[in-house]
């Protein structure tokens, strides 16, 4: 009798220990699953990078034109197409500036491609803004009170979903408007 009790136990205690190591294994694999969506997931996010200079030229090749401009170059990291639907800058919450490519002037027309356009994975773009406007634009800004010269600007571009993808300046409006006086002229 004593021995069908100890075998009792020992059986009781094998099906216990079988029963903790099939929730612990379920547990194992319902994170397995999880984190396997989550990079999934991750891995087809979009993603963009961006980079912003004041101080861009084009030159003709015989020398008779010269043009200067801003330059948002942006870059599809990730591995699905981003649309760039439009461009601008945003000061804060205060307002944005929608930049919207000037048609007539041909040098964008030439170098800029035209939005909305599709950027495939590993290839980017550059948006041009003539630089004469940008800093007329931001002393506007700064001499109508809606902008201060300490404020530093946010550049952004928009998908076709909506998603905005920011770049914060490394320059205040300030240094924009004296690194480019000339152009106020």
């Amino acid at each position: 009798m004593e021995r069908r009790k100890n075998m009792d136990e020992q059986i009781l205690f094998w099906t216990a220990f079988a029963a903790i190591g099939q929730v612990i294994g379920a547990i194992a694999t319902a994170l397995a699953v999880i984190i396997t969506l989550w990079q999934i997931k991750f891995a087809n996010r979009k993603k963009v990078k961006m980079t912003f200079s004041d101080n861009n030229v084009v030159f003709s090749e015989n020398g008779n034109l010269e043009f200067h401009f801003v330059c948002l170059s942006v870059s599809n990291i990730g591995n699905r197409n981003i649309i760039v639907q439009n461009w601008g800058i945003k000061v804060s919450k205060k307002q944005n500036l929608l930049i919207v490519p000037d048609v007539k002037n041909p040098i964008i027309k030439m170098i800029q491609k035209p939005l909305p356009y599709t950027l495939e994975p590993e290839q980017s773009m550059d948006l041009l803004f003539d630089i004469k406007l940008f800093v007329k634009n931001l002393q506007e800004q700064v001499d109508q009170g809606t902008f201060r010269n300490t404020d530093k600007i946010m550049l952004y571009v928009v998908d076709s979903v909506g998603k905005k993808y920011y770049l914060k300046s490394r320059k205040t409006i300030k240094q924009y408007i004296v690194d480019n006086q000339k152009y106020l002229a």
